[in-house]
């Protein structure tokens, strides 16, 4: 199971970003706009990039911007595969011991591997991984995953998707114009796609 600890905050500049996609002013008191009814759409819009980063994200299988995330598991197996992508860096490894205490594993004791997008914790060279307790949820891995902070982090392709999907929404009222099955524009989709793997 894995959940969200600390949800990602999306930067200014990136809604920004997406108002000046929209043809949208944010109602800054030292512009001047035409439509003084813009300020309204804001937190519209806002629901709209929320929503659309989530769906880019799913349709992509990697997390945007930066976000705490806490996965749990039965065991430590060979190895731990993290189910996001990019991870940025393992926080804290828990686990409940033979005896049922729960323990944190030294941060030297583990190392994270991420090659062809598909992150996992392994014992560390000269390391095994140690005992657990037969428990539903013996092991807990907090890590936080996503691009970073800003937008600039993001590769293109996924910003593209989220200000298409935004444009979609809007234009249409959050019925994708598409007869495909996923809930984004066919462009979108496609943007989505070279950043993909399906998770086990």
């Amino acid at each position: 199971m894995i959940e969200i600890t600390a949800p990602a905050v999306v930067d200014d500049d990136f809604l920004r970003l997406v108002l000046d996609h929209l043809k949208i002013d944010a109602g800054d008191p030292e512009d001047t706009y035409e439509d003084p009814g813009d300020a309204a759409l804001l937190p519209l819009v806002e629901h709209y990039v929320e929503a659309a980063i989530g769906q880019v994200e799913a349709c992509s299988g990697r997390r945007l911007f930066k976000q705490s995330l806490r996965l749990t598991v039965d065991g430590f197996g060979r190895a731990i595969e993290l189910p996001a992508s990019p991870v940025i860096a393992v926080t804290k490894v828990e686990y409940l011991d033979a005896q049922g205490g729960l323990q944190t594993l030294p941060s030297g004791d583990y190392a994270l591997i991420d090659r062809l997008g598909t992150p996992k914790l392994i014992p560390a060279h000269g390391h095994s991984w140690p005992a657990t307790a037969t428990f539903p949820g013996a092991v807990l891995v907090d890590f936080d995953a996503g691009y970073g902070e800003g937008m600039e982090t993001i590769p293109a392709p996924l910003r593209q998707a989220v200000l298409m999907t935004c444009a979609d929404w809007f234009r249409f009222g959050g019925n994708v114009a598409t007869v495909a099955l996923h809930g984004i524009p066919d462009d979108a989709y496609r943007a989505c796609q070279p950043f993909r793997r399906e998770w086990q």
